[in-house]
């Protein structure tokens, strides 16, 4: 049998490393969702820019992203069954993360500690969102309401027991909070004040363009549209759940959902879009129209990368591969070469 030249051998490893590579991309797009970091569910994501960025979920779950890879960081939490919920990043070096039992944390830009809650160990807080650095608030369970003053998280009187899921501040006189039952929020400056919702079905997120437009997502596919003067209904592609929304700019935005649901606003219609897992999605953040990070069930974590979203690949395994694949070829070179030398020693 005729033997394979080392340079013929060389060329297929080549070619086999270009079709894994590519296959990463290309192969995953289709069908195959990323769990390298974290097996656990992550229930928020946060990007302070496209090199930095956090996310954090159940089991005391933190992951950080350095620009290359994310990777888990220590968590001042000891209790296993403990889950953060939804995570706000001031700055690189201040950030939030609230989640059950009350439990508040805080980054300092080396650490994460924990914080004093005005809470009990059994509210569960689901929503956290920084005005400022000395200025921001946090929604839970049976309508809880916490306000930050700089120094300590305080109780603030709530228009409701019912659950709250999320809250979006436009600016330290002007906020929303969504929950149960559709219900709607705004403050004003002073007080949290009750606002007339088209719907009955539960809101999960919110985000606010501008104090005259903005955006909730919930259950069912519900979708609600703030124009200035009242919320009302748009159409949804979808009747999965849909668990969070993010605005790039008026004309541009994301949600979210059930089953790896994906839907994309263009400034006149949601449409859905081609999502390449089918497993629970719960947050997503947008860097800028270009780069974006959703997190989900199992460990889920996907970027934007236009026009696709796309799983992160583990590096944990294509690291070891790589190493092999290298050594491989060292070796083939090697011996090629010696081969080549002793045929000029010979002659």
């Amino acid at each position: 049998m005729k033997r394979v030249s080392g340079k013929t051998t060389l060329f297929i490893m080549m070619l086999m490393f270009g079709i894994i590579t590519s296959s990463t991309v290309i192969g995953a797009v289709q069908a195959q969702p990323y769990t390298g970091v974290t097996t656990y569910n992550l229930n928020s994501v946060y990007m302070i820019n496209e090199n930095e960025g956090w996310a954090v979920g159940y089991r005391v779950t933190i992951i950080y992203w350095d620009g290359g890879m994310w990777s888990t960081v220590t968590s001042p939490l000891t209790d296993p069954s403990s889950e953060l919920n939804s995570v706000f990043m001031v700055s690189a070096s201040d950030g939030w993360a609230v989640g059950r039992e009350g439990t508040i944390i805080r980054w300092d830009g080396t650490n994460w500690n924990t914080v004093t809650s005005p809470t009990t160990t059994t509210d569960y807080l689901t929503s956290v969102f920084m005005v400022s650095a000395s200025d921001g608030w946090i929604v839970g369970s049976l309508g809880r309401m916490l306000r930050w003053d700089g120094t300590n998280w305080n109780t603030v009187t709530s228009p409701t027991t019912t659950w709250l899921n999320s809250v979006f501040m436009v600016s330290a006189s002007d906020g929303w909070a969504v929950g149960q039952q559709g219900i709607i929020h705004r403050w004003d400056g002073t007080n949290w004040n009750t606002v007339s919702t088209p719907i009955t079905t539960e809101l999960l997120s919110l985000f606010m363009v501008s104090s005259d437009d903005g955006w909730a997502v919930g259950r069912v596919g519900t979708i609600l549209h703030w124009d200035g003067t009242s919320w009302n209904t748009v159409t949804s592609p979808t009747t999965k759940s849909l668990t969070s929304v993010y605005m790039v700019n008026a004309n541009n935005g994301w949600a979210v959902g059930d089953v790896g649901t994906i839907i994309h606003w263009d400034g006149t219609s949601w449409s859905e879009v081609t999502s390449p897992t089918s497993r629970n999605l719960f947050s997503i953040f947008m860097v800028n129209s270009d780069d974006g990070w959703i997190v989900g069930a199992n460990g889920e974590i996907m970027r934007y990368i236009p026009p696709e979203w796309i799983p992160e690949f583990p590096t944990g395994i294509i690291l070891p591969f790589l190493l092999i694949l290298m050594s491989s070829v060292t070796l083939i070179l090697r011996r090629r070469l010696r081969k080549r030398k002793n045929q000029i020693d010979a002659k």
